[in-house]
């Protein structure tokens, strides 16, 4: 990972209206020929290693190309919108550390995670995905690098940020070669150079995760919530469904706090994996319907 240092200068304040309920989404080609598909009816033609927005209200809406067919999805309420990845290509999330001074870098751990591209594994603050959907959580979009300074009005007391950016795969391995200095690393791992697999196309879960008894007795609500907002299709609707799922989640953690001791290692990781797919699926700004 880079550490970067931002300079701290005075910045004019943004001054923005109430947006609407629409979310914008980019369209991301990362393949060396163009591509076409169309949402809603709506064609969307799009040029090799390019990208183009598109706005999407909560609800309804169908995607078609020609690798994926008819593609039923839903766009949800309080999202933020993202990336459409309609090759279901490799991308990848990675982080960088900004910071004041050298000094700053103590108030920030190490954040490390595994991931591999065409069997080679790389190990930093990066997070590796191939979704159709990829919601927003990212500074920097695909077709924007990281910038080597940012200028910013203000900086808290840890004297720094974590800012995102999300890549193509032969970008990220790009990126990862030039940081350590070593041009061509990958390929002498992978002579064959990147090679992009291919992927099918997975809709949301119809269920949640498996539970141990002790914990699905408590876990009624949730599911049943979950169901519902599969097929909530208004933005009030669904609105009204995050609204009671967080109070549903809460009343969850409250009857099922002391129950995890008592069970095995294998029952408290399911219970983490339904509390993170939950949220994760119900946070998502759109989900491709079952």
């Amino acid at each position: 990972m880079i550490k970067r240092f931002a300079v701290l200068l005075s910045a004019a304040v943004a001054i923005t209206g109430c947006s609407g309920p629409a979310q914008t989404f980019e369209i991301d080609n990362p393949g060396a020929t163009p591509l076409t598909l169309r949402i809603d009816g709506n064609e969307l033609p799009i040029a090799a290693h390019a990208s183009r927005p598109v706005k999407l209200k909560p609800g309804e809406h169908h995607l078609q190309t020609e690798q994926l067919g008819d593609v039923r999805f839903i766009v949800y309420a309080s999202g933020k919108g993202g990336l459409i990845n309609p090759t279901l290509a490799e991308y990848v999330i990675a982080n960088e550390i900004y910071v004041t001074g050298e000094d700053k870098l103590q108030h920030f751990g190490r954040l490390n995670n595994q991931i591999a591209l065409g069997g080679v594994t790389f190990e930093g603050p990066y997070q590796a995905t191939h979704d159709l959907f990829i919601d927003q959580a990212w500074s920097f979009g695909v077709r924007e690098p990281f910038p080597e300074v940012q200028t910013v009005s203000h900086v808290d007391a840890s004297g720094g940020r974590i800012n995102a950016k999300i890549f193509t795969a032969p970008d990220f391995i790009a990126y990862v070669e030039a940081g350590m200095g070593q041009p061509g690393a990958y390929t002498r791992q992978q002579p064959k150079g990147y090679v992009a697999p291919v992927y099918t196309l997975d809709a949301a879960p119809t269920a949640l995760p498996a539970l141990d008894p002790a914990f699905e007795a408590h876990a009624g609500p949730l599911r049943e919530l979950y169901s519902r907002y599969l097929q909530a299709t208004t933005a009030d609707a669904q609105l009204q469904l995050q609204q009671e799922a967080f109070q549903a989640q809460m009343a969850f953690t409250a009857a099922t706090a002391t129950l995890g001791s008592g069970l095995s290692k294998e029952a408290n990781e399911g219970y983490n994996t339904f509390v993170r797919t939950r949220s994760t699926l119900m946070g998502s700004a759109a989900l491709v319907v079952p």
